[in-house]
Parts: C-alpha cells; structure tokens; sequence
C-alpha cells in the first residue's frame, strides 16, 4: 500500500505545474543580460504553464554605481579589467538583500540561477539549480580578456573562491551548458555525477522560424555568390581574422564568396566583406535583418578560438544553416559534426576550412541533408521550448529522488 501511495504521489508530482524563484542579482527579464538567456528561459517556463517568480535585481543604483567606481578606478590607475561579479566582497553584500528577498518569498519548488558567483553565499529553503557555460577556471584558460594578467588578482582569486564554495555545496544541483564544462566542473570539485547535468542552452527567441520559412530559405540557396554569416561580439576571439582569410582561400579555389559580419563592427575589410555592425532583435527592422540574413546565407562561419556553447549555433541549426567552427569549449555540444556542422582543430590551416566549405557547397544532396539535419535538431533540442521542457525533466527527477 505504501508503495502504491508512494508511486500515486510521484505521478501527481510529474503532472503539476512547477512554482520556481530565477534569482539574480541583476535584472533577470533584461533582454541584454546574457544575451538575453535568463529572459527567455522565464519566458518559456510561464509559456509552458510553469510559475515562475523573478528576485532581482539586488539594489540596481547601488549596485550600477559601484560597478562603474572600481571599474573606472582599476582601468585608470592600474590598467586592469574589473569583473565586478567575482569581487568577492560586493557579491557576499549584495547577496545579503537577495536572501532576505528569499526569506519573505513564499516557498517553491526551487531556485534557478545562472551564476556560480550569485550562488556562493545564497541562502535558500529551496533546492537550487545553476545553469551554466563553464567554470571560472575554464574562462580564465580561455577567454582572452580574461586572462589573468589582465586583471587584478583580487578578482583573479576572488572568482576562484566562488567557484569552489558554489560547486562544493550540497544543495545545489548543476545544469552544465556542455561536457566540456561538465566534465571540468565535475573534476575539480568532486561533484557527485547525479548532480551534474548537460543541457546546451536553448535559442534565444520569441518565436521560432516556421518550417515553411525555413523551407523556402533553404531551397533558394546555393544559386549565385556563396554567403556565408559571421555573428559575434568579439572580431578577435570569435576569429574574424581567420573568418576572412577563409573567404579569401575559397576565392582562390574560384568560389565566388561574400562574408556578412554581424555584431561587431571590424574596419579596414575587403569589399566582399560586408558589416552590418550590433543587430539588436529589440528593434522590428534590425531583427528582420538578421533573420533574412540567417535564411539567405549558405554557410555560418564561426572559427572561434574560445567559445563555451555559443546561442548562434542553436540559431543557426533554427534557419538550417549548416555551421563551419572550430571544435574548442562546448561548440561540439551543440554542433553536431560530420550531421549538420564541420568542427576543425583551432590551428587548422585556411585553406583547410575553403577545401571542405566549396565540397560541400557544390554537393547539393550533401548540403540538403545538412540543412535539414540542423533544422530537425533544434525542433528536437536546441530551441528554447526543447530547453525548457527538458530542464524541467531534470527538476522532477531530483524532485523524485528527494521524496
């Protein structure tokens, strides 16, 4: 009976909306915090029936001016980039408000946040769940404006120690971005594997390109000029340079080519290369842009030298475009090689990457296949519905195995 009584609970469990907190010390719903990641994972959970209470930010004026004083400061005098979310002492204060904001709030079935740092000395009744792309250790390796001559060692150290009081803690449970990301996190503190969790993150859309208009974007390509997209902040790490020389070599080959840069504004280019600078989907005709860039393009080329997943891959796989990137962090979590995407080493040759695009591009069965492979995966994982829906499996079964 008990047993009977135990499964009947579970199930009635499994069927019932969630009622979740998303806690961070900045502004959840702003469209430019993450990309816009935290706004869109809220959007898809209330969309889906889930309740879902937002706690942040975490008194924004304070917090926005003393951001700006220590930046400013460690800029001017010492030359050094300023992370302002791993000062330990401003994370450990502000903290403090967002858990008397917790403490007042009605009970849930759990916390959601994106950030070890906010994480650390969080205080919650709840089961919390982080959601990430990498550890700090791992952007400190990686990232280039993060390296740690960059930046003073206070913030250096102070990253560390967040990093190693979130992921030794007993009541958090991981979502990692990546096996990439995983795998590290698991290894340098000891995480029980039945706390850790993959789960690339989901596009950032409202609404999802349409089969007919991703249908009728793939069967006018592949007619003239070879286009290829470039979507990315950071010209450098991003790898713009090695994106052009690319283009170059495949004109070499005698494939007429066009690059379209998108979100970071590069000069002194050749004429093939076109910039379109930061499109923001905020704005009605700067999104139109960008989707009709993503339909009309051939190719996405993003030959990055670091990246911890990277949203454009997901968006990419929404039009059916097939992605040519390099095979470092989390990009293979997403990118699926040799199905809809090609992965190179990072110091694969340009020539390389021009030799495998131009067989692919003049194989129009290969190509087809490409597309459709990339589009049948994101419907089946990588949109941000599919994210939601699979990141509330993993809830409900660390729900299970508690009761």
């Amino acid at each position: 009976m008990a047993l009977a009584e135990s499964t009947v609970e579970s199930q009635a469990l499994s069927q019932r909306p969630l009622s979740l907190i998303f806690y961070d010390l900045n502004d959840p719903l702003d469209a430019g915090l993450w990309a816009g990641t935290a706004a869109h994972i809220i959007h898809h959970l209330r969309e889906a029936g889930h309740k879902v209470s937002v706690v942040g930010p975490q008194l924004p004026t304070l917090r926005r001016v003393s951001t700006s004083l220590f930046y400013h400061f460690y800029n001017r005098v010492f030359r050094k980039y300023y992370h302002v979310d791993r000062d330990r002492f401003l994370t450990w204060v502000f903290t403090q408000v967002g858990n008397l904001k917790l403490f007042l709030h009605a009970r849930a079935d759990g916390v959601i946040t994106l950030s070890p740092p906010f994480t650390a000395y969080l205080r919650s009744r709840e089961p919390i769940y982080l959601l990430h792309d990498g550890t700090w250790s791992q952007m400190l390796e990686t990232y280039p404006h993060l390296s740690p001559s960059r930046m003073p060692s206070r913030i250096v150290e102070g990253g560390k120690k967040l990093d190693n009081i979130t992921f030794r803690r007993s009541d958090v449970s991981y979502v990692m971005a990546s096996k990439w990301a995983a795998d590290r996190a698991t290894s340098d503190y000891g995480i029980d594997p039945k706390k850790m969790s993959v789960l690339p993150f989901g596009a950032n859309f409202d609404v999802d390109p349409s089969d007919s208009e991703v249908a009728a974007g793939i069967s006018a390509r592949g007619r003239n000029v070879c286009q290829l997209l470039f979507v990315g902040r950071d010209w450098e790490r991003k790898g713009g340079p090695l994106a052009v020389a690319i283009c170059c070599a495949l004109r070499g080959l005698g494939v007429e080519v066009e690059l379209h840069v998108v979100g970071c504004s590069p000069t002194g280019l050749t004429d093939f290369v076109h910039v379109h600078g930061l499109l923001r989907k905020t704005d009605p005709a700067q999104r139109e842009l960008l989707q009709r860039l993503y339909t009309e393009s051939d190719f996405f080329l993003l030959p990055a030298s670091a990246e911890a997943q990277g949203i454009v891959f997901n968006e990419s796989a929404a039009y059916g475009l097939p992605v040519i990137a390099t095979n470092v962090g989390g990009i293979s979590s997403v990118v699926q090689h040799d199905v809809w995407g090609v992965l190179f080493l990072p110091d694969t040759p340009p020539e390389a990457y021009a030799q495998r695009i131009a067989s692919i591009y003049k194989d129009r069965e290969l190509y087809l296949n490409m597309c459709w492979s990339a589009r049948r995966d994101y419907v089946s994982r990588l949109s941000g519905s599919r994210y939601v829906a699979q990141l509330v499996n993993i809830i409900r079964r660390h729900q299970a195995n508690r009761s």
